[in-house]
């Protein structure tokens, strides 16, 4: 962000910079303030790399734990049904929420106990192949441990890697 800032003032010791139209964005797309909208209108209208707002999206939500993709994206949505106007990333960042809160949603199922296929498909009522080809996700990118020694298979959360801390804050 620092970087994309552009300086608008400066005398001696003291610079006064201010944020990227894209950074702007972002910033006013994660809020619920209905003039919030009216200025992503404003700036989506004067032109914008949507690539940097979603790439500084993701990173926002991966220093902060803070699931910023949902709010853009319900913002997108709002700023398609009010102004008719259309953002490229818009599916990119539904795809990336749901994943994110699949993670959330089966990470807290497991550390609450629930750490096989069936007990975890009881307590969120999704199908079994769902489950399972989520999980095996989550083992991929080695956020769980999925011990087959003996059936049925259970899950185990890896503690080093995973943080669900601020994720749903």
């Amino acid at each position: 962000m620092k970087t994309r800032a552009h300086e608008i003032w400066a005398k001696r010791k003291l610079k006064i910079q201010i944020a990227s139209k894209e950074d702007i964005f972002l910033f006013k797309g994660i809020t619920e303030r209905e003039a919030d909208l009216d200025d992503m209108r404003l700036l989506a209208e004067s032109g914008l790399d949507w690539k940097t707002i979603k790439q500084e999206c993701q990173n926002q939500t991966t220093l902060s734990g803070v699931l910023w993709e949902s709010a853009l994206y319900q913002n997108l949505l709002d700023l398609k049904e009010k102004y008719h106007i259309e953002s490229p990333i818009e599916k990119p960042l539904r795809d990336a929420a749901e994943k994110k809160l699949i993670e959330i949603t089966l990470t807290k199922e497991i550390e609450k106990g629930n750490n096989t296929v069936k007990s975890i498909t009881q307590k969120i009522k999704e199908p079994q192949s769902f489950v399972r080809t989520e999980l095996k996700r989550l083992a991929k990118k080695g956020l769980i441990t999925i011990e087959k020694s003996n059936k049925p298979y259970k899950v185990y959360i890896n503690k080093k890697l995973h943080k669900t801390d601020n994720a749903t804050n």
